[in-house]
C-alpha cells in the first residue's frame, strides 16, 4: 500500500524519476489497472456532476433537452472506455515507439500509461466546482481545468512513452503525435474519396 501511494504522489509531483523507479521495480500491470479503475470512478462522476451543471444551464431555454445518463450508466461507461482506451492506445503507440527505435516491452507501457491517467481522479473535483460556480461561469471554468487536466495528460503521457522505450523526449513526442496525424491524412483522403464518388 505504501509503494503505491509513493507511485501515486510520485506520478503527480515527479513523474520522470517516479516511472524509471517503477520500471526498476517492476511495478505490475495490477497496479496500473486499479489506478485506471480509480480515474474511471473519478471520471464518472465528474461525468455525473458535468451533466447537472448541464441540465440546470440549459433548462431556462425551452424545448432544449440534454440527454442525461443515469450515475450508474456514466460510471460504468467512463470505467469500460477508462480500459478500453488504455490497452488500445498503450498498444497502438507501443507499435509506434517500436518502430521509431524504441526498446522497451508492451506490459512497461501499460504500467506507466496507466499510470499517466492520474490526473483523471481531479475530474471529480472539477465537476464539484462547476455545480457550485454555476452557469455559463462553471462552464468556463470547466473548459479552462479540463484543458489544463488533458496538457498534464499529455505531457505525463510523453514521459511515459520516453522512459518506457528509453529513447528522447522529440522521438516520445513523435510516437505519440504520429498516430493522430496518420488519423487526420486518412480521414482526409476518405472525405475526398467520398466527395469524388458523390460528384
Amino acid at each position: 500500500m505504501t509503494d503505491l501511494l509513493e507511485n501515486i504522489f510520485g506520478t503527480l509531483f515527479s513523474p520522470a524519476s517516479t516511472f524509471r523507479r517503477m520500471l526498476e521495480e517492476r511495478t505490475t500491470v495490477t497496479i496500473a489497472a486499479i489506478i485506471v479503475l480509480i480515474a474511471g470512478i473519478c471520471s464518472g462522476e465528474g461525468s455525473i456532476l458535468m451533466q447537472n451543471a448541464l441540465m440546470s444551464l440549459f433548462a431556462e431555454f425551452p424545448g432544449f433537452e440534454v440527454v442525461q445518463l443515469s450515475p450508474a450508466a456514466s460510471i460504468i461507461l467512463s470505467v469500460v472506455s477508462g480500459f478500453i482506451g488504455w490497452v488500445v492506445i498503450a498498444g497502438i503507440l507501443h507499435v509506434v515507439a517500436k518502430i521509431l527505435g524504441g526498446k522497451g516491452v508492451f506490459t512497461e507501457m501499460l504500467v506507466l500509461m496507466g499510470f499517466a491517467a492520474l490526473p483523471n481522479v481531479f475530474q471529480a473535483p472539477i465537476g464539484l466546482v462547476v455545480i457550485l460556480s454555476g452557469g455559463l461561469t462553471g462552464a468556463f471554468i470547466a473548459l479552462g481545468l479540463s484543458g489544463i487536466l488533458a496538457i498534464w495528460i499529455l505531457i505525463l503521457d510523453v514521459l511515459a512513452i520516453r522512459e518506457a522505450h528509453k529513447f528522447s523526449t522529440g522521438r516520445a513526442i513523435a510516437t505519440l503525435v504520429l498516430p493522430f496525424v496518420v488519423l487526420i491524412v486518412l480521414v482526409f483522403m476518405l472525405m475526398i474519396g467520398i466527395f469524388l464518388t458523390l460528384g
